[in-house]
């Protein structure tokens, strides 16, 4: 499907999915990547800490906007009993992630945020997804991160390649555990104007 665009959308991220997204709806976007620090604030809320982070993305490349732009940036977070698991930092982080997503539900969150800085309008939303993994054996786990296709997602896996066969059930948004909840997005563009049918 193609919209008509009214504003050109600047991605406030380096995330191939996101890019992906857009361009299925055949939307003209830049990419300029955001520089901030991710580190979450200690007994930061886990949706608190998503929502900063989408926030502090486009608030980062804000002296970038143009006439006639929209920043989108999100950021997405996997949750453990109430603790975050982002990118892991080496294998054996990825191996310890999957050992505690192992056979249980956890939440995926992606918040993302819209600023028209000629508007002066920011939009953030936050949007939840539970996950439920299969209970697999240690030495499949091991295969998936040898794979090195965890290693640079949150949760230390990914539910649109390989990861699939980890997953047993979804309750709520899949675009949003991919890392965008385009459905969403595309709501809040009709709303903003930056896109019409």
């Amino acid at each position: 499907m193609k919209f008509n665009q009214v504003k050109k959308i600047i991605l406030a991220s380096g995330s191939p999915r996101r890019k992906e997204y857009l361009e299925r709806y055949q939307l003209t976007y830049e990419i300029i990547k955001p520089d901030i620090d991710e580190t979450p604030i200690r007994g930061e809320n886990p949706e608190v800490y998503a929502r900063r982070m989408a926030k502090e993305k486009v608030a980062s490349i804000n002296g970038d906007l143009g006439k006639n732009e929209i920043a989108l940036s999100a950021d997405t977070i996997v949750v453990f009993k109430e603790k975050i698991l982002g990118k892991p930092r080496s294998k054996e982080d990825a191996y310890q992630m999957l050992i505690l997503l192992n056979g249980q539900t956890h939440s995926v969150i992606t918040a993302y945020a819209l600023l028209v800085k000629e508007q002066n309008s920011l939009t953030v939303n936050a949007v939840c997804t539970k996950v439920t993994f299969n209970d697999l054996p240690k030495k499949l786990l091991r295969a998936y991160i040898d794979s090195e296709e965890p290693l640079d997602k949150a949760g230390s896996y990914s539910i649109q390649g390989d990861g699939t066969f980890l997953v047993n059930t979804i309750n709520g948004s899949y675009n949003n555990v991919v890392g965008l909840p385009i459905e969403q997005v595309i709501q809040d563009f009709l709303k903003l104007n930056v896109i019409t049918c």
